[in-house]
């Protein structure tokens, strides 16, 4: 019985750590935006609109670099009642790594 016990911890702890770098691997593909207005406006050509001033091409190769584009409600958010967060999927990685190379240690304003 406990060596079954054991096999099943052991079980457990090897597929929490898949779990965990699989997630790891799904994080590399997103981006997250913060404070971003998006009162009457279309988050798409928003986003794609920022996007493409900071990878330096047209606003329809930013649309094709992203997948998804979604909102998300966090906690902070709603306490200090500031616009949702944007999460943008892009297609590839390095699309993601261009735009943190670029933008690294400024602020984007927009």
């Amino acid at each position: 019985m406990a060596e079954m016990d054991q096999r099943l911890t052991q079980v457990d702890k090897s597929l929490e750590a898949l779990i965990i770098s699989l997630e790891m691997e799904k994080v590399e593909y997103f981006l997250r935006f913060q404070n971003i207005e998006e009162k009457g406006e279309y988050l798409h050509d928003k986003m794609a609109e920022l996007l493409a001033e900071i990878m330096e091409v047209s606003k329809q190769e930013a649309l094709t670099e992203m997948d998804e584009i979604f909102q998300v409600h966090t906690g902070y958010v709603r306490r200090n009642r500031l616009p949702r967060e944007v999460h943008i999927r892009f297609l590839k990685k390095m699309t993601r790594m261009e735009i943190l190379q670029k933008e690294k240690g400024k602020s984007m304003v927009y």
